[in-house]
């Protein structure tokens, strides 16, 4: 933590696989959430660790936007108020999913306890433009206006750094089968159908299931903890909006030839399982081809037990049609696992 006169706050800041991340120190009404470190970094957003300091000292996680670092190298570039209207569009899909989750009463995912707005330091930088030189975001002040989302705690790391933890390796298969079982549980109660008021089916699905979303808790156990990536399936029709969000090596086929949005369907969760558990079981990261699709190494899955690499294949086949027909089928199929 370091004053910055210029804003006359404290700010926090802290370097993630070379991304520095800034963020004021206390943020909300007379700074009631401290910020005590970055939990998680991904494609759209950051989460932090936190304290709520009027209740308690209560732990709790503060979810930000992550804007493109890229549009943001440039002075006064345009692009940007692009990216801020379609970011924090993201963050209010979110918030209405985390709504639906807690409507749905499912577990397994935080709780949502406050909105607040403050200061967006992301945003505002100081950035580098590639050649030494640095500058400041400022169209409109938007950056003064930057919504936060406050979470239940979390105690734990992404999967994605966990693989090499002793408390994980040592039963590896019998975590992994947990992944199965209770992530997949989750996103599968999201596929499952409800009512509008319309009348109207609505369910969603996930479409970006991958380790570094998954958080193991120091409890040994998985939780979900992005959801900004959901799409919206109305009387069985994928919607355009928030459609194909998915991450290269762990994105199904149909993101990437041309499928119909509207013919996208729980089937992407199953292919973005497979390669989730490829990853933890064999240890490697999933990879994408020249052309976009999601590939495994042969050397690794020929490493991977038998029936383990039967399951996982049977996930990510290249054609929907091949592959589990839905995630509640995956995991009957997983519990016959050798653990």
């Amino acid at each position: 933590m370091r004053y910055d006169p210029d804003l006359d706050r404290n700010i926090f800041e802290e370097s993630v696989e070379g991304e520095i991340y800034r963020i004021p120190a206390r943020i909300g009404d007379k700074g009631r959430y401290e910020v005590t470190g970055v939990l998680s970094a991904g494609g759209f957003g950051v989460i932090y660790r936190g304290r709520d300091r009027r209740l308690f000292e209560k732990n709790v996680l503060i979810k930000a936007i992550r804007y493109n670092r890229r549009h943001l190298r440039v002075p006064n570039n345009r692009a940007v108020l692009r990216d801020v209207e379609q970011q924090r569009n993201r963050l209010k899909h979110e918030l209405k999913m985390l709504v639906a989750g807690q409507d749905r009463g499912i577990g397994g995912i935080p709780t949502l306890l406050d909105i607040v707005t403050d200061l967006g330091l992301d945003l505002y930088g100081p950035h580098d433009d590639g050649q030494g030189r640095r500058h400041h975001y400022s169209f409109d002040d938007q950056w003064r206006d930057e919504p936060y989302l406050i979470l239940s705690y979390v105690n734990g790391s992404p999967f994605s750094e966990a693989l090499t933890f002793e408390s994980f390796t040592r039963n590896r298969l019998g975590n992994v089968q947990q992944v199965i079982f209770q992530i997949g549980r989750i996103v599968a109660a999201f596929h499952r159908r409800g009512k509008l008021k319309s009348g109207a089916d609505i369910s969603f699905l996930y479409q970006d299931l991958k380790p570094a979303n998954i958080i193991f808790t120091t409890e040994k156990r998985p939780v979900l903890i992005d959801f900004g990536s959901f799409a919206v399936r109305v009387d069985g029709r994928t919607q355009a909006a928030f459609s194909r969000v998915g991450t290269p090596g762990y994105q199904p086929p149909e993101f990437v030839d041309g499928t119909s949005t509207a013919l996208l369907d729980e089937r992407v969760d199953v292919f973005s399982m497979g390669m989730t558990v490829y990853h933890l079981v064999g240890g490697v990261a999933p990879m994408a081809d020249g052309e976009g699709y999601s590939v495994v190494d042969p050397e690794v899955m020929r490493g991977v037990e038998a029936a383990w690499r039967q399951w996982i294949e049977k996930c990510i086949q290249r054609s929907p049609n091949d592959r589990f027909a839905s995630l509640k089928t995956a995991i009957e199929a997983a519990k016959g696992l050798p653990r």
